[in-house]
């Protein structure tokens, strides 16, 4: 009686263990115009991560517009519960944003996508395993020289499209929401610098931003025709630290006819020679620097702090923490400090909020998003 009893407990602790390896707990933010809406796209981005895929979408910019996200996955069936961590209006972008804690089926999701994917030949195309799994990539236009080319021309919808196809086919999630297609409408008129790209990409939760520039000359010939020359400038970011760790640039030349229309082609004809292997190279970049290591360091963000508690803060990372440090940015009541440590970013932060309290240091915690941790002043 007691083995069975032993047999029976056996039983009822695998399937206890079983039930519970079903689910996975994730955490997702997602964004929307309504609270609902952005519970929505969190739910649908918790799928996706759990799957470990990426989802191939159709992504073209028209106009500046993005028609965004052919995604055929649905998350009836698959959450079995969530909880609102934090939720809020955003006051720059004018969206709502909320971040949850998702426990999913994973079980259950997993089989029935391989059951579809064994069954449909189609889906193998639209399922890309991938290690680069919710990586965002931040694609902006930016207008750096007199002579470079409105965001709407055909060269640069050239670029942009092939750039897009490329990430995409990466496993990448190409992110271009409407609020950046209204600033990249603006860029006839406006240049976004690279510290503006950066804080785009940051509000977007994007872990690259990639500024694209498209300057355009001609020259007349002696039978009549231009000579267009063209210049593709490709640069990608660490959204985490701002570091620029991808700069291509390429040129190209062609023969157009006269006439507004003409010299527009020949660009787009002058671009399209080069832009196979420019794009080629920038996302060669970006699948190195997001898919294997490289020297780890975390970003210390301080806002609003007194020139003397700056200097106290770098004497608190030399002794008091004994961390390798530099101070990569640094005007005003503003300070970034990269540390460099083996530290996952948590750990990292909670050993520097202790000092800061030791040392009675008043600072208050803002943000933290992956290695990039922010502080203001009281």
């Amino acid at each position: 009686m007691a083995r069975l009893s032993k047999v029976i407990l056996g039983i009822f602790v695998t399937l206890i263990i079983a039930g519970l390896a079903q689910a996975v707990t994730v955490e997702v933010i997602g964004s929307g115009p309504t609270r609902q809406a952005a519970i929505n796209n969190a739910l649908r981005a918790a799928i996706e991560q759990a799957l470990g895929t990426e989802i191939q979408s159709s992504t073209r910019v028209n106009m500046g517009r993005l028609d965004y996200d052919r995604i055929i996955t649905a998350s009836a069936g698959y959450i079995q519960s969530y909880q609102v961590i934090a939720e809020g209006k955003d006051p720059v972008e004018g969206v709502y944003k909320v971040k949850l804690r998702v426990a999913v089926n994973d079980y259950k999701l997993k089989e029935d996508f391989f059951k579809e994917f064994k069954r449909n030949p189609r889906s193998q195309k639209i399922f890309v395993k991938s290690r680069l799994d919710s990586k965002r990539v931040v694609v902006l236009y930016s207008r750096r020289a007199h002579n470079s080319l409105p965001y709407n021309t055909m060269p640069v919808k050239e670029i942009i499209d092939r750039i897009e196809d490329k990430l995409a086919g990466y496993g990448f999630r190409v992110f271009l929401p409407e609020q950046i297609a209204r600033i990249k409408n603006r860029a006839t008129e406006l240049a976004i610098d690279e510290e503006t790209a950066i804080q785009i990409a940051r509000q977007e939760d994007g872990d690259v931003v990639v500024l694209v520039d498209v300057q355009a000359g001609k020259r007349p010939t002696p039978d009549g025709f231009y000579l267009i020359y063209a210049t593709v400038s490709l640069k990608a970011f660490d959204v985490t630290t701002g570091e620029l760790f991808a700069n291509v640039i390429k040129r190209g030349k062609t023969i157009a006819r006269a006439g507004a229309y003409g010299i527009e082609e020949g660009a787009a004809r002058a671009v399209a020679k080069v832009a196979p292997k420019a794009v080629d190279q920038l996302v060669q970049k970006i699948v190195t620097r997001l898919s294997t290591s490289h020297e780890k360091f975390l970003v210390f963000i301080f806002r609003d702090i007194p020139q003397d508690i700056q200097l106290q803060l770098q004497d608190l990372f030399a002794n008091e923490l004994g961390w390798d440090f530099r101070v990569a940015r640094q005007y005003g009541s503003y300070m970034e400090v990269e540390v460099f440590s083996e530290n996952d970013p948590t750990s990292a932060n909670l050993q520097f909020y202790k000092a800061i309290k030791k040392a009675g240091i008043p600072l208050t915690q803002v943000e933290m998003k992956g290695s990039r941790i922010v502080y203001s002043g009281q």
